[in-house]
């Protein structure tokens, strides 16, 4: 008779102890049958107190028994249970003075805050470095010097911490592990590409030192992966990112190796590969959790109608950007809904529907300038002037590309896209910017993004150009 294991949400959820008495009991009945590929999913998560090892000791005990010992056990099941209730409160404390500490210290000037936590006792907070990165991350792609700098903080706390204000050694490498690899991912965010080199370096000298705990040496890696990738180092990134997915499969965590496979699919349109990133994001929407994780479930399906579009299926990116649409609506913030409005008009210019697209490009652009997103604006004015490409109206492309070329001027940054959008405004003044080239410049603006010494040069029937 084929056994019957627990899922392995069930088996997270009896870790966490968000299960009713008689399901923990049950599943812990069949733990302690000695099943291997159950404890392979909970063995990182145990904790490391008397009562697990006495657990331990009953399932060795219980393995070359038929009957198991019910007695003992149930007496120790309640002893890990009374323990896992306890220490649920004190981090439920914790979490809370860790917030309160973030808010304090969010109320002072920026320019003093480093100087405060280097000084300050009550700032060597463990929560209060949790509560920094989740921060860091948030806030991301809204404000990446606030990313950085939040950022930094977290490393600054967490390399003061000691390990028994941490649960441990290894619990303490996994925190430093993390900070760093979430300072190197804002500084990729903010495209110092260099500084976040050097950040992910530190985070993968303490992953060499050991000691990391599996689910942080999984997140450690994910972040490197997108480095990986906006460095365009493709086939380390996948690499990176199958050793996540295999890390996850290991751990049970389905919902997190739907995440990975995301990544893995936003690696292969980066590459070219519209085929398998489809295929990639199909999988991670079967995976996510909507109610859990709905920010990145809205990510999936966001990139989902991307390609489809990308790929000539403007229809089917149609039908299902219809039903996403209230997801972008729920979400609220204005980022997301200047994305719905871009990708409605990416769409709408699939199909033909060109003054629908304009009308949408045109908002999206005054959005980003509004929030000082240049390169973004840059980007959406280049799908404004494709728009007009399509119609035959050369004017119009003048006027944007030339709009375009003036912000960055204004700010003397990214040379080589400068070159770019100058080779377009050339064209235009001799009315040959055609679909084309206006598309070929807009590619070239996305690569160059994270790469900005990649050299411009044309293949549209126009000169290279160089600045």
């Amino acid at each position: 008779m084929t056994e019957i294991h627990p899922t392995p949400e069930a088996l997270e959820r009896f870790v966490l102890g968000q299960l009713a008495a008689p399901e923990m009991r049950e599943i812990a009945r069949h733990l302690l049958t000695g099943c291997r590929q159950c404890h392979e999913a909970t063995g990182s998560l145990w904790d490391s107190s008397d009562d697990a090892d006495d657990l331990l000791d009953l399932a060795l005990e219980a393995a070359g028994d038929e009957e198991l010992p019910e007695p003992g056990y149930d007496e120790v099941l309640d002893r890990v249970f009374e323990r896992m209730a306890s220490a649920e409160a004190v981090v439920v404390e914790q979490r809370a003075a860790g917030c309160r500490l973030f808010d304090e210290l969010m109320q002072i000037p920026a320019e003093r805050r480093h100087l405060l936590v280097s000084n300050s006792q009550r700032f060597r907070h463990r929560m209060l470095c949790e509560r920094l990165l989740e921060a860091s991350y948030d806030v991301g792609f809204e404000d990446p010097a606030e990313a950085v700098d939040v950022a930094q903080l977290a490393t600054l706390v967490a390399d003061r911490l000691r390990p028994e204000e941490c649960g441990g050694q290894e619990c303490l490498y996994s925190l430093r592990a993390r900070a760093w690899a979430h300072l190197g991912n804002a500084f990729r965010i903010s495209l110092d590409l260099a500084s976040a080199e050097r950040a992910f370096a530190r985070a993968e000298a303490l992953l060499d030192e050991g000691g990391v705990a599996l689910v942080d040496r999984g997140r450690v890696l994910d972040l490197l992966a997108s480095l990986r990738k906006d460095q365009r180092r493709f086939a380390e990134a996948l690499q990176l990112l199958d050793r996540v997915a295999a890390l996850h499969k290991r751990l049970g965590q389905w919902s997190l190796l739907g995440r990975t496979f995301l990544q893995k699919a936003n690696v292969c349109g980066e590459a070219g590969d519209g085929e398998g990133e489809i295929r990639l994001l199909r999988r991670a929407l079967d995976l996510i959790d909507p109610q859990a994780d709905p920010r990145v479930f809205l990510a999936a399906r966001h990139n989902l109608i991307n390609a489809l579009h990308e790929s000539g299926r403007s229809r089917e990116a149609f039908a299902l950007l219809f039903h996403t649409r209230p997801l972008y609506l729920k979400a609220g913030d204005r980022m997301n809904l200047l994305r719905l409005r871009w990708l409605e008009g990416a769409v709408a210019l699939g199909l033909q529907r060109c003054e629908q697209a304009e009308a949408a490009f045109r908002e999206v652009r005054e959005g980003f300038i509004e929030l000082g997103l240049d390169y973004d604006a840059a980007l959406v004015s280049l799908d404004l002037a494709g728009a007009y490409a399509e119609q035959g109206r050369l004017t119009d492309v003048r006027r944007v590309a030339e709009e375009t070329l003036a912000i960055f001027q204004a700010r003397n940054t990214h040379q080589e896209a400068m070159a770019a959008l100058l080779a377009l405004c050339s064209a235009a003044r001799l009315d040959q910017a055609g679909v084309e080239l206006v598309r070929e410049v807009a590619g070239f603006l996305k690569r160059a993004r994270t790469n900005p010494d990649l050299p411009f040069v044309s293949t549209a029937g126009n000169p290279t150009v160089h600045g």
